[in-house]
């Protein structure tokens, strides 16, 4: 068995794409279908000949038989109708013709009803009152000591006055939700356009999103860096990735995948709390603002 270089995740050394963070694992290679040179799958264009790949060629000698046989189909038709047969086809023969029928129905009875006024029914109201009950201990001494203490004892029925209701203590997670508050993004800033020399991929020019500590994390509770991107194929891809420090190292393979043009990165964080590779994970905090920024 293999790693994923990105994920970490036990891949076949058959797999193609890592079947986790969907990142892929090996170059393939297919055949230009205009000049049949080898060339690397996913190309939009062909460095040999130019042509656009990801462009759908139009069936035209499908188009051009379709409409061959349209027409074809109405000549006969008019000649059938046309030229006199000694006899009726029957997709041709006349329509009969449908007389109109005079339906009489009977008058409608009408019906006249009487109303009434409404009659109320009058409700009644329970009010409660708090009853406070007090019991007296006498305790005698030697030295003929009388000691009296009272023990108020309050019982609160619905409907008492506020004083005497018991207000009921929430923890966190019943009143938010939650476990912990949104994470607080750092860097890059929302909609930062990268400079040139982050594409020469050395260590200096990494590109690595960091973000503000919620706490202290559990064994089983994880930071979630969720990354979008429109690939070439006009599909968009969300790539998921379960951190225990604040920070994420944008792997360098993603950059051949994104469409050309602006290529837009969108990023999020959420802390989850579940066990990486089951699939199974629960938020216990709302997710972070979503941040952009261009990678050129």
């Amino acid at each position: 068995m293999e790693s994923c270089r990105w994920c970490g995740a036990s891949v076949s050394p058959k797999d193609v794409v890592c079947s986790r963070c969907g990142a892929r694992l090996r170059r393939e290679s297919t055949t230009c279908r205009s000049c049949r040179e080898e060339i690397r799958s996913g190309l939009a264009v062909c460095p040999h000949c130019g042509d656009e790949l990801l462009r759908r060629r139009i069936p035209w000698k499908l188009i051009g038989s379709l409409v061959g046989v349209a027409l074809a189909a109405v000549v006969v038709y008019v000649v059938l109708t046309m030229v006199p047969l000694p006899f009726e086809l029957p997709f041709i023969a006349a329509a009969p013709t449908a007389t109109p029928t005079e339906v009489i129905l009977p008058p409608t009875p009408t019906s006249t009803a009487t109303l009434r006024p409404p009659t109320s029914t009058p409700t009644r109201t329970a009010t409660f009152t708090a009853v406070i009950t007090a019991t007296a201990t006498v305790e005698v001494t030697p030295t003929r000591t009388v000691t009296a203490t009272l023990m108020p004892q309050v019982t609160v029925t619905p409907g008492a006055s506020p004083g005497l209701e018991e207000t009921p203590t929430s923890t966190p997670m019943e009143a938010g939700g939650y476990l912990y508050p949104a994470p607080q993004l750092r860097s890059p800033a929302d909609e930062t356009d990268l400079p040139e020399s982050q594409f020469n991929f050395t260590s200096a020019d990494m590109i690595v999103l960091t973000w503000e500590a919620v706490g202290s994390l559990g064994e089983k509770q994880w930071y979630e860096v969720s990354v979008s991107y429109t690939g070439r194929d006009g599909m968009t891809r969300t790539e998921d990735n379960w951190k225990k420090e604040t920070s994420f190292e944008v792997p360098q393979g993603w950059h051949d995948y994104i469409m050309l043009g602006e290529r837009e990165v969108y990023w999020n964080v959420t802390v989850k709390s579940g066990t990486p590779g089951t699939g199974e994970s629960k938020a216990i905090s709302p997710a972070s603002e979503t941040w952009m920024f261009r990678w050129g």
